[in-house]
C-alpha cells in the first residue's frame, strides 16, 4: 500500500493567518497522534501574508480514511469557514 501524501495551500482572511495557524496547531497535533499519520506539519508562507501551506502524510488509504472521519477534523469546520478566503487548494499524492 502506498502512502498518500496531501499538500494543501490555506488562503486566511486578510490579517487573519495567525488565528488560522493556531486553530490548525491543535488540528496538527491530535493528527500526529493517529495511529495511521506518519506527518502533519504547518508553514507560514514566507512572500504572502495570509496564506499557510500544509504537508500530511499517512500511511495509506485507510489510515486517511480514519483520519478524514476523526472528530478533530469535523470540529476545524465551522473554524475554517470563518477564516478563510478562499476554498482550500488540495493536492493529493502517493
Amino acid at each position: 500500500m502506498a502512502r498518500i501524501v496531501i499538500f494543501t495551500r490555506l488562503t486566511a482572511l486578510a490579517g487573519r493567518r495567525d488565528d488560522l495557524i493556531a486553530s490548525l496547531e491543535s488540528l496538527a497535533d491530535a493528527t500526529n497522534r493517529e495511529p495511521g499519520a506518519e506527518t502533519f506539519v504547518l508553514h507560514a508562507a514566507r512572500d504572502e501574508p495570509d496564506v499557510v501551506l500544509g504537508y500530511e502524510v499517512f500511511r495509506d488509504d485507510a489510515a486517511l480514511a480514519a483520519h478524514q472521519a476523526s472528530g478533530h477534523v469535523a470540529a476545524i469546520g465551522p473554524t475554517l469557514v470563518a477564516l478563510l478566503a478562499a476554498p482550500p487548494e488540495i493536492t493529493y499524492a502517493s
